[in-house]
């Protein structure tokens, strides 16, 4: 039963996790802006999802991989709208240094010192803390701004469900990885405090 679960529920979460991206990526093709989303979350979504990638593909973990491709090619995505649509060539600049700076630690595997397992663990590490603290920017930009016109409550409550069904497959794994565990856990905690600001202000006219 926890091979079937393992195998089944990264699957669902692959679908789960289009599905939250859709409402997001209409609305800002509708835009034509990207006005109120964190780019730091969306670029720490891509680096993220190539550690957790790579890690996975390394181990054979080739289920888990695929909730990480979708994650990292939809945030791509938003970036590309971004370009398009928003940025001037200095913001182009600096997010082409951050999505740089975000792989730095690659280089690490070039060390012919270092065990390639044991730095790949450590880089899932890194993806952990990108994870905890990706949606925390945007936390910070809807309370201090009050923009949720680009904001989708359907993008962050499927990203919870995506991230109960990570957790659950990760939980069935044979040997269960300690950094993806607590990914999926900060996936749930950082989704729900967003969902909770979106639905605050979404509320605040009706309470005035």
């Amino acid at each position: 039963m926890g091979v079937v679960l393992a195998h089944f529920l990264p699957i669902i979460s692959c679908f789960i996790l289009a599905f939250s991206f859709y409402p997001l990526l209409n609305k800002i093709r509708k835009n034509r802006s990207v006005s109120g989303v964190s780019l730091l979350m969306m670029s720490f979504g891509v680096a993220q999802s190539i550690y957790f990638i790579t890690y996975n593909l390394y181990f054979q973990r080739f289920y888990m991989v695929l909730p990480f491709i979708v994650t990292g090619m939809l945030s791509g995505l938003i970036l590309y709208y971004f370009v398009r649509y928003n940025a001037a060539r200095q913001q182009r600049m600096q997010l082409a240094g951050l999505l740089v700076l975000c792989v730095v630690p690659f280089t690490l595997l070039l060390s012919p010192t270092l065990d390639m397992a044991t730095v790949l663990n450590w880089l899932t590490y890194v993806g952990l803390v990108m994870s905890s603290i990706r949606v925390m920017p945007q936390t910070y930009k809807t309370i201090k701004s009050g923009d949720i016109s680009n904001l989708s409550a359907r993008y962050f409550s499927l990203q919870f469900v995506a991230g109960s069904c990570g957790l659950g497959a990760e939980l069935s794994m044979a040997a269960p990885s300690v950094s993806h565990i607590l990914t999926f856990v900060m996936i749930l905690l950082t989704n729900a405090a967003q969902l909770g600001c979106i639905q605050y202000y979404k509320s605040r006219p009706a309470m005035a």
